[in-house]
């Protein structure tokens, strides 16, 4: 007995573009980069004048 055939999705060729997590999330994905940036910097700050008054 032969197996079945597998039945294809419509629109799922080989050449689709993918569309999945490695899209580009666009200007409100680079919020958190700022912000890990930005806090990176003040707690650099923070240290650097704890050394100098202490």
């Amino acid at each position: 007995m032969a197996a079945r055939k597998k039945k294809r999705k419509p629109g799922r060729g080989k050449n689709d573009i993918h569309r999945g997590p490695t899209r580009d999330p666009g200007p409100t994905g680079n919020v958190g980069c700022y912000f890990i940036f930005f806090s990176m910097l003040a707690i650099g700050l923070i240290v650097l004048l704890l050394e100098i008054f202490t």
